[in-house]
């Protein structure tokens, strides 16, 4: 994820943390997701999912956002963002809006709103983030949000309006007007403070995954337009709250947008020069108690207790001595045999099967798979991803998923270590798809397949899944 490490080394610069090692380190990730991401630039300008035409209103200024921001640790030529810019402004509409149609995703606001309110919104906010702020196009879009902001309650619409007053003129009547409408929304459970609505995100997002781009949206606002500092505490709670269990937030946009948050907040700062000794016990064995100062705070201190857990009930105890706001997080991890294994989904809304020709076999000899996927909910997937799990000691033959790139059954794929990872347009629950691919037994081996997902990419709970099958291949 290119954006993610963009925030990292800007924040890591910005504090004066960035080491040799961790800059070059990142640097390397960013000019590979850097040369990526401008194969997706449509020829004529703009950008789509995968540089096929037409390029797509909301992605192209999604992707003039992550531009700029990548500019301030990273060479991007000036031409790309100006073109970029250039070809954004030139879909604007007569009125001073753009266009509604061409959504990235099939969006609740293309449906619920049938507007181009949040369209506009979010493209101005991406004109101004890039140093437009001066244009024309800037000022009319904003005329026609302010014109059309009391057409919408919903709270992720009112916080990308936010969003693009904010970027323009923190201070100004029109941002505070709009977060003191989002102050009265919130909804506060405990030290926690978020915003829900019934509207996906632009990116599909929906439910949960929604709720903390929502919450992670206001939060920037707030801290950029220094209002309701107590509200952006509880919302901060509550984005940290909802990480999984690798520290993200479950989707890329969800992880994106609570970066920023976070980050933005760490800048800023907030506890002053207080500090804190946090000491971790489990089952009563203590480590080496941890010191929290003003020079490290910004950072992640992690403790394990590796191979200490016991059959039966385990105790964890955190103390702390000090003043200085402090927030945790505790991760578990142990392993099953897949048949006791606890079912991840309560009702799966996609199903996923992958069978082999065969299962025996000896080294160099050639398997073919055959996977079906279904939506099992009525309507399309505009998005989904499907991560069908490689045996080990296998290779896939490449040009299988080439032609199906070439047919169009496929968008596009990518081979990792021990997966290939297909991309889905437009999956229908009217009909199920289809396709083959190959691989080719390398070594003599016995082992289990990893397991093979689908999923939308922007709803993840919306998922199915297959069991690992194994294989056995003789010398």
């Amino acid at each position: 994820m290119t954006y993610p490490n963009v925030l990292v080394l800007d924040y890591l610069k910005s504090t004066g943390q960035a080491t040799p090692e961790l800059q070059m380190q990142a640097e390397q990730y960013i000019a590979q997701g850097y040369q990526r991401l401008l194969t997706f630039e449509v020829p004529g300008g703009g950008f789509s999912l995968f540089g096929d035409a037409p390029a797509q209103p909301m992605l192209t200024a999604y992707g003039l956002m992550e531009f700029s921001d990548m500019s301030q640790v990273h060479f991007v030529d000036p031409a790309l963002i100006e073109r970029t810019a250039r070809w954004l402004m030139g879909q604007q509409q007569g009125d001073g809006s753009w266009a509604v149609e061409g959504l990235t995703i099939e969006s609740g606001l293309e449906n619920v709103m049938n507007t181009p309110l949040p369209v506009t919104a979010y493209t101005v906010w991406a004109l101004a983030e890039a140093g437009f702020e001066d244009q024309l196009a800037v000022s009319r879009g904003l005329d026609y949000v302010r014109a059309h902001q009391q057409e919408t309650d919903e709270p992720y619409v009112l916080a990308l309006l936010a969003s693009a007053f904010v970027a323009v003129n923190p201070q100004g009547s029109d941002a505070q007007a709009l977060l003191t409408r989002l102050e009265a929304m919130k909804s506060v459970d405990g030290d926690r403070i978020t915003w829900q609505g019934s509207v996906k995100s632009f990116m599909g997002g929906s439910d949960g995954m929604a709720s903390i781009e929502t919450t992670a949206l206001v939060a920037q606002a707030m801290l950029r337009a220094g209002a309701y500092p107590e509200t952006v505490s509880g919302a901060l709670n509550y984005i940290v709250a909802h990480t999984d269990s690798f520290g993200a937030w479950h989707t890329t946009q969800a992880t994106i947008l609570s970066l920023k948050a976070l980050l933005l907040a760490a800048t800023q700062g907030g506890a002053g020069g207080q500090e804190a000794t946090v000491r971790v016990l489990f089952n009563g064995e203590e480590t080496e108690p941890v010191h929290i100062t003003p020079a490290n705070a910004d950072v992640v201190h992690l403790v394990t207790f590796t191979d200490k857990a016991r059959p039966g009930d385990n105790f964890l105890n955190l103390e702390v001595e000090g003043q200085r706001p402090l927030m945790y997080q505790v991760i578990s991890e142990y392993y099953l045999p897949w048949e006791l294994a606890p079912e991840e989904v309560a009702e799966e809304a996609m199903a996923i099967e992958v069978g082999y020709d065969r299962t025996e076999l000896a080294v160099n000899d050639v398997v073919t798979a055959r996977a079906w996927i279904s939506l099992l909910q009525e309507g399309v997937a505009r998005m989904v991803l499907v991560d069908l799990g490689i045996p080990p000691g296998f290779s896939v033959l490449s040009e299988d998923l080439d032609r199906l790139v070439e047919k169009g059954v496929i968008a596009r794929y990518e081979l990792a270590g021990r997966q290939v990872i297909i991309y889905l347009e437009n999956l229908s629950s009217q009909e199920a798809l289809q396709f083959e691919y190959r691989l080719r037994a390398r070594y003599p081996i016995k082992a289990k397949t990893p397991r093979s997902t689908v999923y939308d990419y922007y709803t993840p709970q919306t998922r199915g899944l297959q069991p690992p099958q194994e294989m056995v291949v003789s010398g």
